[in-house]
């Protein structure tokens, strides 16, 4: 019941109270792009941040409530060796909202529709959070799609939201002067409204329906290399980038979302790969970037040996 109504740990859509024009703008990106904006089947265009590079395209997909600039802070670690791109999820940043269907089935067929667009034969897809569902359709479903799948605290074992939910501190009392890593994360978002003021991060009034309408995850089918990285809940030092102190109990049923998720991936996926970063938060791209590119790029080396340039080189 709770996953139908509430937006769980992973979406902080509710913390955003209202984002002024001052504070929104504050925020430069680091690396240069182009920016598209991408027309789908059904009208609705989506926003694709295009941060260039060469060779295999690596293809960043950002948790809910969170917009493709999220992970411009790590992208130029990979423009040696890849074209480097990120999209913004329908109703999500300056991308446009639909009327309805926001099923992952939907959700995955916007992403291909991108590649068709870009004229990219294959991808490898990093996706964070939320992402995850998305991830795991398109290797089932786009198999001559997908290189690889880069899993980035994306595994949570969905049966135990509710109880999670139940005993973890409550994001919808937060605001996002609480929060940390606001550079990258909340500041990204330049859409505003008729009062000049900055909007939220994602359409408020459409965001449940993508709990409502997500597909079961499923790893059995998937043939493309992929690999889970993971932060340990129980070293968590700060729930959620400075929302509070878990207590024992919060941290039992992190360890059973996370875990348990782990295990399904390890047990239905051929081959899986995992890693785990140490003192790290659910928000790994901004908790600890560093630790997270480099267990990507050695995992790209070893997978993709032929198409990756020498580490001296990067």
């Amino acid at each position: 019941m709770l996953k139908s109504i509430c937006l769980f740990f992973f979406v902080l859509t509710f913390l955003v109270e209202s984002t002024t024009a001052s504070e929104s703008s504050n925020y430069t990106p680091v690396n240069q792009h182009t920016t598209y904006f991408v027309a789908m089947d059904d009208g609705v265009e989506l926003e694709v941040i295009d941060w260039g590079g060469d060779d295999i395209p690596l293809v960043f997909l950002a948790g809910l409530s969170l917009n493709a600039l999220t992970f411009d802070p790590i992208v130029h670690s990979f423009l040696d060796s890849h074209r480097v791109i990120g999209i913004t999820r329908v109703a999500h940043g300056n991308s446009d909202s639909r009327k309805s269907n926001y099923t992952t089935e939907r959700l995955a067929k916007d992403i291909i529709n991108v590649l068709n667009e870009l004229k990219f034969d294959s991808a490898i897809f990093a996706g964070h959070s939320f992402a995850g569902g998305e991830l795991s359709h398109l290797g089932r479903h786009y198999p001559e799609r997908v290189k690889g799948l880069i899993y980035i605290d994306a595994v949570q074992d969905l049966d135990y939201m509710d109880s999670h939910l139940a005993v973890c501190p409550d994001l919808g009392y937060a605001t996002i002067d609480t929060l940390h890593f606001q550079d990258n994360f909340y500041k990204t978002q330049r859409v505003k409204g008729d009062d000049g003021n900055y909007l939220p991060f994602a359409d408020l009034s459409v965001l449940g329906k993508f709990l409502q309408e997500e597909e079961d995850r499923s790893y059995a089918g998937i043939v493309a290399p992929a690999i889970a990285i993971n932060h340990i809940p129980e070293e968590t030092e700060d729930f959620f980038i400075g929302l509070a102190n878990p207590n024992q109990k919060c941290i039992e049923e992190m360890n059973k979302l996370t875990y348990l998720g782990i295990a399904s991936f390890i047990r239905d996926k051929e081959n899986a790969d995992v890693a785990a970063i140490q003192k790290s938060q659910h928000m790994i791209h901004m908790a600890t970037p560093e630790k997270l590119v480099e267990i990507m790029n050695n995992w790209l080396d070893r997978t993709f040996p032929l198409h990756r340039k020498p580490k001296q080189l990067r």
